[in-house]
């Protein structure tokens, strides 16, 4: 009769690819990598350190191309439904938020003082 020999092997459900270096890597190494916005890709510990490095070393760059802020210009408003007085900045109001009154929520009548 013909004994066979159990070789040890590594159980394929217990592993996975990674997607950078395409090794096979066992599940408690493998770490999951925002692709973009809405998907993930899997990756091993050590390409995900060099890409939180890459990232890292990108974010300088990304705060020099913000636009400074503009200085707040206050402008007094009125509400000639509920009398109610009230100050906006006129920078932010219609692109941060909607021009209404705090009160009574309807921008119809609304008057600068």
């Amino acid at each position: 009769m013909i004994e066979l020999k159990r070789v040890k092997e590594t159980d394929i459900r217990k592993t996975r690819t990674c997607e950078k270096c395409k090794g096979a890597i066992p599940l408690d190494q493998i770490r999951l990598y925002p692709k973009n916005k809405d998907t993930n890709i899997l990756v091993c510990e050590p390409c995900s350190r060099e890409l939180n490095k890459n990232i890292k070393e990108k974010s300088p760059s990304i705060s020099s191309k913000t636009k400074p802020l503009l200085p707040p210009n206050y402008t007094t408003l009125s509400c000639s439904r509920c009398d109610y007085q009230f100050r906006i900045d006129e920078n932010k109001a219609g692109v941060t938020y909607n021009l209404k009154c705090p009160y009574c929520g309807k921008s119809d009548k609304l008057k600068r003082n």
